[in-house]
């Protein structure tokens, strides 16, 4: 088994109201890192996540469920959380162990009020957060109220928008991504796209998006600041160190586009994660109860925190914790 730096270790909570599919992207998150042969699918009731009786019976996640996945040189730990207020406890102490969380919005329904009570426990554990606007192959999606309805409830000025999809609905096959200024076209079939030039007609829209995106990397750090005032651009090294101290910080919340039931987008995803989101190292001090403070460092003494407890059949008591 290879053993993993801490600054290589990406723990990812995957957070959103019942229906948004979050279940279905961890299917193919794992799918696009080699990890399974096949997606399973909740009607077939052969998911990873939803593994016990009861979630197969009610065709929805009840328990947090801990995956995870090779991707490059990282090790991504995916925490799929039910949606259901009944459950708040399980994405509460996911919450706890997450450096990042992916909050998945119903292209069709927006923000709801399962995305807002999980979006207060988040800010209570200063998570930070990516969104990512899923189910954009159904015939009522509607991307653009979508992130208007997140920029009006969590900040216009933090969610910006990473991607867009080119031609949503039942079409839907393409995603125009600013910050790599490149569009992805999906097979029917979904997985790896295929990396075409932006088209003529959406440059500008692109442009202005990769444009915001770079000013918020560089609005947290006085250096790049500077640098991006007097060149009007930053290095891939510096795009990412930006990027990855904004996101920690919760200044920035980067927002993405996907079809879980297409696995359109997920890889991408994926490699946004490993590329620029905190990893343990890079996540500002926790908080202990009554004074003082605990800072990830793998050079300090060893620290666990025992998150979950579960009774598993013919196994007995079952222990989660992070290091």
């Amino acid at each position: 088994m290879k053993i993993y730096d801490t600054k290589d270790i990406r723990n990812v909570a995957l957070l959103g109201h019942p229906g948004s599919g979050k279940t279905i992207l961890a299917e193919c998150m794992l799918f696009e890192a080699g990890e399974i042969t096949r997606r399973g699918s909740i009607e077939e009731k052969n998911t990873q996540s939803d593994y016990t009786n009861i979630e197969q019976e009610r065709g929805n996640s009840i328990f947090s469920t801990l995956m995870h996945a090779s991707w490059k040189d990282s090790k991504i730990n995916i925490l799929d959380t039910p949606g259901f207020d009944d459950f708040m406890g399980e994405v509460a102490s996911a919450l706890k162990v997450a450096d990042t969380g992916l909050m998945l919005l119903n292209a069709r329904s927006g923000v709801e009020v399962g995305t807002e009570l999980i979006w207060d426990f988040s800010e209570q554990m200063h998570t930070p957060m990516l969104f990512v606007v899923n189910q954009l192959d159904h015939d009522k999606a509607d991307y653009d109220t979508t992130l208007e309805q997140a920029k009006e409830r969590f900040g216009a000025g933090k969610v910006i928008p990473f991607q867009y999809p080119l031609n949503q609905g039942e079409g839907f096959n393409s995603i125009i991504d600013a910050l790599r200024m490149v569009m992805y076209v999906f097979p029917p079939e979904g997985g790896k796209p295929e990396k075409q030039p932006i088209p003529e007609s959406e440059k500008e829209r692109a442009q202005q998006m990769h444009n915001a995106i770079v000013e918020a990397a560089a609005e947290n750090d006085e250096e790049l600041m500077e640098k991006f005032f007097e060149d009007g651009s930053l290095t891939e090294e510096e795009l990412t160190a930006g990027l990855r101290m904004a996101i920690a910080h919760r200044e920035l919340f980067p927002l993405f586009c996907a079809s879980g039931a297409r696995n359109m987008g997920s890889g991408r995803i994926m490699g946004f994660i490993n590329d620029v989101c905190p990893s343990p190292t890079d996540m500002p001090p926790a908080k202990l109860e009554g004074d003082g403070e605990l800072k990830v460092d793998p050079n300090d003494s060893t620290t666990v925190f025992i998150f979950k407890t579960v009774s598993e059949p013919r196994v007995g008591n079952v222990s989660y914790f992070k290091v």
